[in-house]
């Protein structure tokens, strides 16, 4: 047991015991016989040892009520801290269990998309390369969630916005060209810090810019704002994402559209990241049709 809990029951037993206490003197003194005798129901007085008596026997039963019901809270507090340590001790097997397979299926991934880059007809090949691609995500996106889940920020750690957003921007261009659409940056030009964790906050961004990607009418432009106040907003000129959608879309597993695949990992990881940063992510409608994802930081 928590002594700093313990502590509290106990301290919150004794302030109980001490309001009842004042209570029981006011009503037995001030109150009740006054009261009774204003009233005529009482024909002769009662001694002050009498009333002492009185307030005694009431105290020594609240005393008892007192310390069963303390005894009950840190038992109950023992037990629900015991089940949450088997809980906190569950999940992270399960955590460590998942970024071992994706650990283990990495090199295998690797090695077949080696292979069929070998082989010379690129046109039949082609869809298993895209499977192949999208599964090794799968397994990116798996081992990034095993990551995050204790990611931790130090004091005096810092991101520069500016400098994440043009450095995730160059490195998904290729894969965005070749999708059919743009990616620019705009927004701040001058270093934009936050206190942050460098790896957490660019698989945030790199997971909001693939679901931009998805959801936008090829022929669009992928827009990643910095704004100085801090924020970070992807904007997409895709359909929108309709209000009663916007909250469930960040849980984990959760899809928008099946027929895209994916494993329903990205926009919780976004969601993770932002919590470990203090930070709220939430959606806006783009002006002209589209989606805005915002990542808000606390002012410093």
């Amino acid at each position: 047991m928590n002594p700093t809990r313990s502590n509290r029951v106990t301290k919150l037993a004794l302030q109980s015991l001490t309001v009842t206490l004042a209570l029981l003197i006011v009503w037995e003194f001030v109150i009740e016989y006054p009261l009774f005798d204003s009233l005529g129901w009482v024909q002769s007085g009662v001694s002050a040892p009498a009333r002492w008596g009185r307030v005694g026997v009431a105290m020594i039963s609240a005393a008892i009520a007192v310390s069963v019901l303390a005894a009950m809270s840190l038992s109950l507090m023992r037990e629900l801290k015991t089940k949450d340590e088997l809980m906190r001790q569950k999940e992270e097997e399960r955590t460590l269990f998942a970024a071992d397979m994706a650990h283990e299926l990495r090199t295998p991934l690797a090695m077949m998309r080696a292979h069929l880059d070998l082989l010379d007809n690129p046109e039949a090949i082609s869809p298993l390369v895209d499977d192949v691609n999208r599964v090794t995500r799968i397994v990116e996106q798996v081992l990034t969630k095993s990551q995050i889940e204790n990611i931790e920020i130090h004091p005096g750690e810092q991101v520069d916005l500016v400098k994440l957003s043009s450095s995730v921007a160059a490195y998904l261009a290729p894969l965005i060209i070749r999708e059919g659409r743009s990616i620019e940056v705009i927004g701040a030009q001058n270093p934009v810090l936050v206190n942050g964790n460098a790896f957490g906050l660019e698989q945030a961004l790199r997971n909001l810019l693939e679901n931009a990607m998805k959801y936008s009418a090829r022929g669009s432009t992928i827009t990643i704002e910095v704004d100085e106040t801090p924020a970070l907003r992807v904007i997409d000129r895709g359909r929108g994402i309709p209000m009663a959608d916007r909250e469930r879309i960040f849980e984990r597993f959760h899809r928008a559209d099946r027929r895209t695949g994916g494993s329903g990992l990205g926009l919780y990881i976004v969601r993770r990241v932002a919590e470990a940063h203090n930070a709220k992510v939430s959606i806006e409608d783009a002006p002209g049709g589209g989606a805005v994802f915002v990542l808000r930081f606390l002012k410093k």
